[in-house]
């Protein structure tokens, strides 16, 4: 609670976590979603570009201001329950790193920093694509508070 009362003091928003888990709360929600990226990418549904503007372009766009829970409440739990159900089947129930993922490690394809990961970052600026991101969360901080 004093944590908290910091926090808030600060501006800052903070959440409570009830157990202790590996990773920490957003963390985990975005391995969730990052085990099934990589497995629409892996399983040649949709390639890593694509993916990723699903994501910007679709429901990345309402998370500021929408959370997951409000959507199924709004969408309607009658309708989420039997996407649910079909949609489940489908998705990634992989524990630990794909085989891909490790095969790019292994190559030394780690990401920006190497010039390569699943981006060719010769042909792309990691400078640039961290300060459009901190752009638009400063202005949607700025925004919403």
């Amino acid at each position: 609670q004093d944590v908290r009362a910091l926090l808030l003091q600060c501006g800052k928003t903070p959440v409570m976590v009830k157990l202790d888990k590996p990773g920490q709360l957003g963390n985990r929600l975005q391995m969730a979603l990052l085990r099934e990226a990589l497995h629409i990418y892996e399983s040649g549904i949709a390639d890593v570009e694509d993916i990723d503007l699903a994501i910007k372009n679709g429901f990345g766009m309402r998370l500021p201001v929408y959370g997951l829970f409000e959507h199924t409440d709004i969408v309607g739990l009658d309708i989420v329950r039997n996407l649910f159900d079909y949609v489940t089947r489908d998705l990634s129930n992989q524990s630990g790193a794909t085989a891909d993922l490790d095969n790019r490690k292994a190559s030394g394809r780690t990401g920006a920093n190497a010039g390569q990961g699943y981006y060719d970052w010769s042909r792309k600026d990691a400078r640039q694509v961290k300060e459009l991101r901190d752009a638009f969360l400063l202005d949607v901080v700025k925004r919403y508070r």
